[in-house]
């Protein structure tokens, strides 16, 4: 489980991101849906500004290696055949490399780096 504190999240989970690991924020990206755009681009942007390269450097490990991009998109960006609008709300996290990713149902694309690892 994670919680956010303002740009600071932390993970106090076995999900691989490190008991007590905090994570700063780096970059943010909002995702517009209706402009046309594809998701898994988005993020791809997000940790190539984060790392501080160009989007086409990131090639390992490939980011379906990480995540379901398509599974997000259905589930938060998705019409609703009853009234249109967005079908899930939440936030998906997962870890890339050496950063953590969420990816919220508003749009937002955020991208953490760990700031202090296995706190006593």
């Amino acid at each position: 489980m994670s919680k956010d504190t303002d740009d600071r999240a932390t993970s106090d989970d076995s999900t691989g991101f490190g008991i007590g690991t905090n994570w700063s924020l780096v970059t943010q990206r909002q995702y517009e849906p209706e402009d046309g755009g594809e998701l898994t681009a988005a993020i791809v942007y997000a940790i190539a500004e984060a790392k501080g390269v160009a989007p086409m450097e990131l090639k390992s490990p490939p980011l379906y290696d990480s995540v379901d991009v398509p599974a997000i998109e259905a589930a938060f960006f998705g019409p609703d055949v009853t009234n249109g609008s967005r079908q899930g709300v939440g936030n998906v996290e997962f870890q890339y490399t050496d950063y953590l990713v969420k990816v919220r149902s508003d749009g937002w694309i955020q991208v953490y780096e760990a700031t202090n690892a296995d706190l006593p």
